[in-house]
């Protein structure tokens, strides 16, 4: 089976601090595959340069067969994203936020509206949909993140500290994604 992602000698320096230094690694589609590493270690970094967030300073990546620096584009269709800070937006209802990521991602409005409702189930967030984010609890936020990170069905994810913030009945539903994916 082909590597869905592949990293060679990935680096990122800020100035004279290396953050990431001459990761190679390749990961299969399919496969479940984890970081682990004190904290400063670059974990997010390295995460950040693969949903190409941030360009590395040498090396390179491919998610999918795409660059992540000259094809990025590409890379973000087919990859999902859950950041380690909260990023939804608290002004925004629950669901609304899910269609602004149905948008970004170019899905069909034919099937956007059935597509929220289905990841709002999953993640236990029907009951919340219309109300604003601001009024989550730091879970109810998380879980939002994970549903919207997986809306367009990306074939591959990225979590990063995903279980911050989450009780264990929603740990147990990452869980239940990652042997799906």
């Amino acid at each position: 089976m082909p590597a869905i992602l592949t990293a060679d000698h990935i680096t990122r320096n800020y100035g004279r601090l290396c953050a990431v230094d001459h990761v190679s690694l390749a990961v299969e589609e399919g496969e479940v595959f984890g970081l682990l590493g004190r904290n400063g270690a670059g974990k997010s970094t390295l995460i950040k340069m693969l949903t190409t967030l941030l360009p590395p300073t040498a090396g390179s990546a491919k998610i999918g067969g795409y660059d992540v620096q000259k094809q990025s584009s590409q890379v973000r269709r087919l990859a999902g994203y859950v950041p380690q800070a909260l990023s939804a937006d608290g002004e925004l209802t629950g669901y609304d936020n899910l269609n602004i990521f149905a948008k970004i991602y170019d899905m069909p409005r034919s099937i956007r509206k059935q597509q929220i409702a289905s990841s709002l189930a999953f993640m236990g967030l029907s009951e919340v949909a219309d109300k604003l984010v601001k009024t989550y609890s730091g879970g109810m936020v998380r879980r939002l993140e994970i549903a919207q990170s997986m809306l367009h069905k990306p074939r591959i994810l990225f979590l990063d500290e995903p279980t911050i913030g989450l009780d264990p009945v929603a740990r147990e539903a990452c869980a239940t994604i990652a042997r799906t994916l």
